[in-house]
């Protein structure tokens, strides 16, 4: 190629299909639904339906179960001893400590179980449905 000649800009498929489209008022644009309709009933085709039913009702009972592990954990974090603020009775200094350290252990293995349920790690009602 020379300098003074241009190059030609390539025509892609994709791109033709569009502006004739887009050209011509005739042509009525296809829905994306209504090209996956096929696809989704050649898939729901292969697939069990009451092992589908199982698996959603596993999973919306451990995302339910994992919230429920964040409110615990929550609640552990709440009862924890606040100085200068709780009240502490007769208790000494060294069983508030231990009551806080259980309490902060109990919180920490809370959100680690609800962590493991909201990642799919670990699956509390598998195989009970």
């Amino acid at each position: 190629m020379t300098g003074t000649q241009q190059r030609r800009p390539e025509r892609r498929l994709e791109t033709a299909a569009v502006s004739w489209a887009a050209d011509n008022p005739s042509v009525k644009p296809l829905a994306a639904s209504s090209l996956l309709r096929p696809v989704v009933a050649r898939i729901l085709e292969r697939v069990d339906a009451a092992q589908l039913g199982r698996r959603v009702a596993q999973d919306a009972l451990n995302e339910a179960a994992a919230a429920t592990w964040w409110r615990k954990a929550e609640a552990y974090e709440w009862a924890r001893h606040r100085p200068g603020v709780d009240y502490t009775g007769n208790a000494t200094p060294a069983e508030l400590a231990e009551r806080d350290r259980k309490l902060a252990a109990q919180a920490a293995a809370c959100r680690a179980k609800a962590e493991l349920l909201a990642y799919h790690l670990v699956e509390d009602f598998e195989g009970e449905l």
